[in-house]
């Protein structure tokens, strides 16, 4: 079962934020529940007691990542909904600046945040629960008809494709901004995330468009 990370604390708590902070830094497969433990000055039982597993403490991880997350695109788009008229633009900034805040209200460092984040993505080696993917089969479920509405002539298989084609800009954007940095030989220096976040969003607003 995802727990969430509501109203957690004690040793839970301790956990989940040593268990994000070893799996941004190292990845899934290698970081031990010694390690964990050990960061978060517990005893290696108390794993399995909050979580029932290390795979459900990794589930904790990701969900306390995501839960807030899709929570917030589903009320910025109920906003949206009540105003009407919504634009690409309006609901790709619905969809993407929630996770722009858990970034920035996260304990993790944004650089830490962005690589976990990274991993969740590419380097997780199993199947999110049902739970979690439920979530994700909301959002779509609800941003889909959105998207369509504002952009007529689109099927609901093309709408799909650019959001995940749009997520996949703004992961990669995230998780390799250093490698950016280093290939444009000084061109692209340190901005806000935020900033950031607006040329993502330039880029994939016209990506939209037929």
């Amino acid at each position: 079962m995802v727990a969430s990370s509501r109203n957690i604390t004690g040793t839970k708590l301790a956990l989940i934020e040593a268990a994000s902070t070893l799996f941004a830094q190292k990845g899934f497969e290698v970081v031990s529940v010694r390690e964990i433990t050990g960061l978060a000055g517990a005893n290696v039982a108390s794993v399995k007691y909050h979580f029932g597993s290390r795979d459900g403490l990794m589930d904790a991880v990701v969900s306390r990542m995501t839960t807030p997350v899709n929570e917030e695109r589903l009320r910025r788009l109920e906003e949206l909904e009540e105003r009407g008229n919504a634009t690409v633009r309006d609901l790709l900034r619905a969809f993407f600046e929630p996770l722009l805040s858990q970034i920035q209200s996260s304990p993790l460092s944004e650089k830490l945040f962005v690589k976990l984040m990274g991993r969740v993505v590419g380097d997780r080696p199993y199947e999110f629960p049902d739970e979690l993917m439920g979530q994700f089969r909301e959002v779509a479920g609800r941003y889909v008809p959105a998207f369509m509405a504002a952009c007529p002539g689109l099927s609901s298989e093309d709408v799909v494709w650019r959001i995940h084609f749009s997520f996949g800009v703004l992961s990669n954007t995230l998780s390799h901004g250093e490698l950016v940095k280093k290939i444009s030989a000084g061109k692209v220096g340190d901005e806000p995330l935020a900033t950031t976040l607006k040329r993502v969003i330039d880029f994939c607003e016209a990506g939209f468009q037929k």
